[in-house]
């Protein structure tokens, strides 16, 4: 087995999107599949958002629209709202953020450059002419300890996985939820050149034929740049462990989008287990498809804790019961839909395409 050993810790946060991208993924992957009851419901605002600590504000935030007595939600951009976040070191607006980068997201999304702080509450509040005022409150989680990180090749019933072991250092004078995720996150490859001063794009038509036509002068070389994009692939995870929480959501042969674990168990003590990510689309197949593969221990809110384990209830059950049974996550937004939690976020990241 080609077993390797990581020794380092990658606790940077430089992964500006993803709080968003995983929340918005249960958006864009069930707004079509009645994730709401099957009454007819108002029109809210939903909120559906994880702020993590060293990140900056980015806040999806939209409207529900029922379509009929059906029950099926869909969702748009609200681009009016007056938003803020409070802790007690004061209180950030909120500004409608137009970057491209967001321009397909199915929500608008409301940025502060300001960075959250560990084990700190915040406060969201926003208001809608026509909708009305909605607010949440979380905490994003104190710092913790995660040791003995050992990863290798496996198989699993005959699925390539990546095998994860790890030890959890609990701190025993609170209560801590923790999750563990694991994604691909893409990258496109820039590639450009400078002529007399000026930078031109490779990959358009006009930047390919002016580089034909001056690629041997002096000085001219074809630069390449790896750039993140906010495009990610959820990778499924395995667990065996019977003390999460997943073992009494589904069999445990099953997959799952995300493994939670509480300290109930282990309170102030070691918790030591491992976890199983299928390496399916590790390696690309095609330029849209290579990237870096990030692999994610969190402590987390209760709220979202509870949000996300629900959802991935109803993801589970999907498909075996009627949609007309199934009940949407029950969030902590007054008078809105959604939710608003907070973690702090440990990461590690697995390099397995030819990034250039």
């Amino acid at each position: 087995m080609n077993k390797k050993r990581y020794i380092h810790n990658r606790y940077k946060y430089i992964l500006r999107w993803q709080s968003i991208f995983f929340i918005l993924a249960i958006i864009t992957g069930s707004c079509k599949k009645q994730l709401y009851n099957s009454q007819l419901l108002p029109d809210k605002m939903v909120v559906l958002a994880e702020i993590t600590a060293g990140d900056s504000a980015n806040i999806p935030i939209g409207e529900t629209l029922s379509a009929g007595s059906g029950g099926e939600i869909n969702f748009q951009k609200l681009n009016s709202v007056s938003a803020s976040i409070s802790s007690q070191a004061g209180m950030q607006s909120l500004s409608l953020n137009t970057s491209p980068d967001f321009t397909d997201n199915p929500m608008a999304v409301y940025s502060n450059p300001a960075n959250f702080e560990k084990n700190t509450e915040y406060t969201l509040s926003a208001t809608e002419p026509q909708i009305g005022s909605i607010s949440a409150t979380t905490k994003i989680p104190n710092d913790f300890s995660v040791g003995n990180i050992e990863s290798e090749m496996d198989d699993l019933n005959g699925k390539r996985v990546l095998k994860f072991r790890f030890v959890i250092n609990d701190a025993g004078d609170e209560k801590n939820y923790y999750m563990f995720e694991a994604v691909k996150q893409l990258v496109s490859i820039s590639r450009h050149f400078f002529w007399q001063g000026n930078q031109y794009d490779y990959n358009t038509p006009s930047g390919y034929d002016l580089y034909q036509q001056v690629k041997n002068n002096p000085g001219v070389a074809l630069l390449l740049d790896t750039v993140l994009t906010d495009r990610f692939i959820r990778l499924n995870v395995y667990t065996r462990d019977s003390r999460t929480d997943n073992a009494s959501m589904s069999s445990l042969d099953s997959s799952f989008r995300r493994i939670f674990i509480t300290d109930s168990l282990f309170n102030g003590g070691e918790y030591q287990t491992e976890l199983d990510i299928d390496r399916t689309n590790f390696v690309g197949d095609s330029p849209s498809t290579i990237g870096i593969v990030r692999v994610q221990m969190k402590s987390v809110a209760k709220e979202l804790y509870d949000y996300l384990s629900q959802y991935e209830k109803y993801m589970l059950a999907f498909g075996n019961f009627p949609v007309n049974s199934l009940v949407s996550p029950s969030g902590n937004i007054n008078n809105g839909f959604g939710v608003f939690g907070g973690s702090y976020r440990k990461q590690w990241s697995f390099y397995y395409d030819v990034l250039q």
